[in-house]
Order: structure tokens, then C-alpha cells, then sequence
């Protein structure tokens, strides 16, 4: 895991509060983070990955459908917004330990970072099902993942977008968690 915390990070990695994504900053995040590429060059480009983490129902799908089961899967059974329940019949196909988790549009909640955090600090692959939006989890997987790690997550009509985690990459990552807003519970 990372070693740099942020202010609102305990030293495992969790948090306790929510996080809100600013409406200024959506525009910023709709860029990718890193290469889009086809399909077809996707299983070229996972090459020399740590873990693989999903963050999507069609890539997730994509993966698995290409024989490389991705360590972390972060799905809510949508595409594009709409229903994607093939998901479902693909994911049966795949051991590791199912998750549900809460995670309004525009919020990273407590309970889908932990999620993540606790899958990260796994041996065992783990299926994340996100109750709303999942979007915003690569910045979480990003953020905890190692260095070599990869994050996949769609563009949709344009490809998949590959990050590799990397001291450039996290930092970036880092600045945009540090700017979101801070909703404590209670």
C-alpha cells in the first residue's frame, strides 16, 4: 500500500468519512488517466502488470472473457447507465470473495474505499458489487495499489484506459483525493 497518507487516512489505509467530487473537478476526471487502447491491444499492454484491478462491468467481463481474471473487480451491473446484467453469469465463472458496497454518483464512500483497501491488503481475488457508481474507485486503486499495478477502466465509445501505477500517476491521483471534500459522518 501506499506509504503516503492523506489527512483523512488512517495508517491501514482506511478512511472513516465520505468523499465528495467537487463539480469543478468532473471535467478533469473525464479525461483518462492513461492510454486508451482497443480491445485488441489490451492483452499486449497488461503485459509486465503487478495485479490488474477492474473498475467496470464491460471491462471486467472483457478480462475475464479473455482468460485473465482481474485481481480486484469493481462493477454495479450498468453500462453507459444502463442495466448489464450479463455481469452477473460471468463473474459465476470467477472464485474469489464477493463484496457489497454503497457508492452514490459523485461521492467515494468509507465503505467502498475499505472495500478496496481490504482486497488490496488480500491474497484472495475479490469482487466488489458497488449499490449506485462505481467511477470513482481507480482513484482509490491508484491511491492503495502498488507500484506496477495496473487499473483498467472504459471510456465508453472510445476504448479502455490503462494505468499503471507509478510515483507520476499516484501523485496526481493524491492531488485530486486531497481536493474533494470531506463529509463526516455522525
Amino acid at each position: 500500500m501506499s506509504t503516503e497518507s492523506l489527512p483523512f487516512e488512517s495508517d491501514d489505509g482506511t478512511i472513516s468519512v465520505d468523499l465528495i467530487l467537487p463539480e469543478s473537478m468532473r471535467e478533469l476526471l473525464a479525461k483518462p488517466f492513461g492510454p486508451v487502447v482497443s480491445e485488441e491491444e489490451l492483452s499486449k499492454q497488461l503485459l509486465g502488470c503487478g495485479r490488474i484491478f477492474t473498475v467496470g462491468d464491460i471491462v471486467t467481463a472483457t478480462l475475464i472473457g479473455k482468460g485473465k481474471p482481474p485481481d480486484i473487480m469493481i462493477f454495479d451491473y450498468k453500462t453507459k447507465r444502463g442495466p448489464f446484467e450479463e455481469i452477473e453469469e460471468v463473474l459465476r465463472g470467477v472464485e474469489g470473495r464477493k463484496v457489497t458496497v454503497t457508492n452514490p454518483p459523485g461521492k467515494l464512500t468509507a465503505e467502498l474505499w475499505n472495500a478496496i483497501a481490504k482486497a488490496i491488503g488480500s491474497e484472495r481475488r475479490t469482487k466488489i458489487y458497488v449499490r449506485g457508481e462505481e467511477d470513482l474507485a481507480s482513484l482509490v486503486c491508484v491511491k492503495l495499489g502498488s507500484m506496477g499495478d495496473c487499473v483498467i477502466y472504459g471510456i465508453p465509445d472510445e476504448g479502455i484506459a490503462i494505468i499503471r501505477i507509478d510515483p507520476g500517476i499516484r501523485e496526481k491521483v493524491r492531488d485530486v483525493l486531497r481536493q474533494m471534500t470531506v463529509a463526516y459522518q455522525g
